[in-house]
């Protein structure tokens, strides 16, 4: 009916009639301004001018290109042949090809009858599906919004950096491993030894003797070995994941708008681009090593029961001294180390700028003022790493203090 008609049509109007054409003189990408409709459909912004820009060739753009652009969106796309009669089962809105190569959009089917838009149209139409087999080449884009769009306003922050980490988990998760098994023979020297002290000196075992020390020297022998291997792959999986983030925070960078730029001196993007590797080395390196000392504490708290419940109360009431510890100090040096990563970036920008506009600096003759710029910003970033660098030392010493207070209290209740 005209009424069943007109509400087919008007659920996706809203969506679409942004991106219609408004000229039929000019040539219409019909993939992209598809995808731009769809896009606008699942709420996500796009302009198609910086699509055509990053992806376009300079003709309209092909399948494979609709799927990076999509992906660039912060969309999930694919491919997928759909037969006709499978088409009432299929989530729609899709973005079909046609038997010309050019693309347009199946919105919605409901009774036989199928509403589609194509960009070179001024408005959505209503076709039967027998129109829409002989135009359909009987591939569909499908189009849907992912968990968490990344789009082109997706915040860049700390969890930019999880996906590249996410992408090489089963590298890490051996590098995690092999970690766990060397952790398990550090404890086995200890034990040989314990073993050389009551049954080796004791009784004067000098058979036992070498037996114990083959069976220690393979056990260093293979964990040298583990550790080499651990070692590599480590620093393998680490270099892919710096080239693919470092690659993907350039094009971000070059994908912002000029008032970003405007904005700041080129030294603060620098350096903030030159933080990538700590913020990576943090990720696959600091993270990793905190997740095992976690878990391996339960380890070694229950060989430490194993040999004398007492004792190892005393290692365990030493906890909160290090907790006091560290909420004490981590907020002052969270403070110094942001002083001094800014006075590091504004010598970085201070730097690059005069290098830049060396010209206009010795036309001027305004040589002595720049030093001296430069000696009073270079001064005060030195004071600031001295200051944090002071305030680490009382950080790693009082830890140091404790750890020994541990060790003289055990030898005090021990004896």
């Amino acid at each position: 009916s005209g009424a069943h008609h007109i509400n087919l049509q008007g659920c996706f109007m809203t969506a679409t009639e942004p991106a219609a054409a408004s000229n039929d003189a000019v040539p219409i990408d019909t993939g992209l301004a598809s995808l731009v409709m769809l896009a606008r459909f699942h709420q996500v912004s796009a302009s198609p001018e910086q699509l055509a820009h990053e992806f376009s060739s300079g003709e309209a753009l092909q399948p494979s290109e609709l799927l990076l652009a999509a992906k660039k969106l912060g969309l999930k796309a694919k491919f997928a042949k759909v037969a006709i009669d499978r088409l009432d089962r299929t989530p729609l809105p899709a973005i079909a090809q046609g038997e010309d190569g050019n693309f347009f959009i199946v919105a919605r089917l409901d009774q036989g009858k199928v509403l589609i838009h194509d960009p070179r149209s001024q408005r959505p139409e209503i076709i039967t599906i027998e129109d829409l087999a002989g135009r359909w080449a009987g591939q569909l884009l499908f189009i849907r919004a992912g968990a968490g769009i990344t789009g082109e306003s997706s915040r860049f922050d700390f969890t930019w950096f999880i996906p590249a980490v996410v992408k090489y988990r089963k590298l890490l998760g051996e590098v995690l491993l092999i970690s766990f098994v060397l952790q398990i023979f550090s404890l086995i020297t200890p034990l040989f030894f314990q073993v050389v002290m009551d049954k080796v000196l004791v009784h004067h075992g000098l058979t036992t003797l070498d037996v114990i020390a083959i069976g220690l020297a393979g056990v260093m022998l293979f964990e040298s070995s583990l550790s080499g291997l651990r070692s590599y792959v480590f620093a393998h999986t680490a270099s892919r994941i710096d080239v693919e983030l470092g690659s993907k925070l350039f094009r971000h960078l070059i994908t912002l708008p000029l008032s970003y730029f405007q904005a700041r001196r080129v030294g603060d993007s620098v350096a903030r681009m030159r933080e990538l590797e700590n913020i990576r080395s943090f990720i696959t390196g600091n993270a990793i090593t905190l997740l095992l000392d976690v878990l391996f504490s339960a380890v070694f708290i229950a060989v430490m029961f194993y040999y004398s419940g007492w004792l190892t109360l005393i290692v365990l009431l030493s906890l909160p001294m290090y907790i006091l510890v560290s909420v004490c100090i981590t907020p002052l040096l969270r403070a110094r180390l942001n002083d001094s990563f800014a006075r590091g970036a504004e010598n970085q920008a201070f730097l690059v700028e005069t290098v830049n506009g060396i010209d206009t600096l010795k036309s001027m003759a305004v040589e002595p003022q720049a030093v001296r710029k430069w000696d009073n910003q270079l001064a005060g970033y030195v004071a600031a790493g001295f200051k944090t660098q002071t305030l680490s030392t009382i950080a790693n010493e009082s830890v140091s203090l404790i750890g020994k207070l541990v060790t003289v209290a055990t030898l005090l209740f021990w004896a």
